[in-house]
């Protein structure tokens, strides 16, 4: 009658006694650099350690941590050192407990992501209203409003500004005369900006396209390059005349403001 297969292992053969040692599923390859941290933890130890399982390390990241930038690595190397800690050779492998640990990589990643994310879509949306101002340059012989480009882009206004100052200094307040001078728009009373640019963005809607553009050059609005009477003529295709009587009527606008008393009346 054969022998049960289990009988067949003697115990005195050096493959019996081995084919489960007194560390249960650790891999072979791993053993020495646990053993020797799990008696004395300590940098250099751990640093061993950390050395021989790298390649699961890096595994997980290729996995879980997307492009693996400084900050995925850096938090994987200490997911695997909390890992270790909680390791129990009895119950699976190193790298399936590492691998398991290091799920969290997917959050880290996300979050790291998230932040690089934020000035890439700037860009694009940099790039986008780049492109749109080229396209309408072409088609109205001159440089867009900032409504224009919001009416051909989607952008909002405040979207327009905001990417406009990701990149540049925002100037804003005065008007340049035909010879360059510059002179401000009557002032408003402390405390009361808010007011004067609630007043402007008024005047802005309600003004013709050029004109839309005359004032965001002549104030700085959203960023724009303040620009000469000079220079808007030679953008806009019209004369400095016209420039600056274009300016006198916005300017005319936003002085009506100071005609109106903060109860209402005039």
């Amino acid at each position: 009658m054969p022998k049960p297969i289990t009988s067949l292992l003697d115990q005195t053969l050096p493959f019996a006694s081995s084919a489960r040692s007194d560390n249960g599923q650790l891999e072979p390859d791993f053993t020495e650099a646990y053993n020797t941290w799990k008696g004395d933890d300590n940098p250099v130890t751990r640093g061993a350690l950390l050395t021989k399982v790298r390649p699961v390390i890096d595994s997980a990241i290729h996995s879980y941590g997307g492009s693996g930038g400084p900050t995925v690595q850096g938090q994987a190397k200490l997911m695997a050192m909390k890992a270790f800690g909680s390791y129990d050779p009895s119950k699976g492998s190193m790298r399936t407990h590492l691998l398991s640990q290091l799920r969290g990589l997917q959050r880290v990643a996300a979050q790291s992501n998230q932040i690089i994310s934020i000035p890439e879509r700037v860009a694009l949306d940099r790039n986008h209203l780049t492109a749109t101002a080229d396209s309408l340059r072409d088609d109205l012989g001159r440089d867009p409003s900032d409504m224009e480009l919001a009416a051909r882009t989607g952008l909002s206004l405040k979207r327009i500004n905001h990417i406009r100052q990701s990149h540049s200094g925002v100037n804003t307040g005065s008007i340049l005369d035909d010879e360059g001078e510059v002179y401000d728009p009557a002032s408003t009373i402390p405390g009361a900006q808010n007011n004067a640019d609630s007043w402007a963005e008024m005047v802005y809607y309600d003004l013709p396209d050029i004109d839309r553009k005359i004032m965001e050059h002549s104030l700085g609005l959203r960023g724009a390059k303040i620009l000469s009477g000079g220079e808007l003529a030679a953008n806009l295709g019209l004369s400095q005349g016209a420039i600056s009587q274009r300016k006198a009527r916005i300017q005319q606008l936003l002085d009506e403001q100071f005609e109106i008393d903060p109860f209402g009346g005039r």
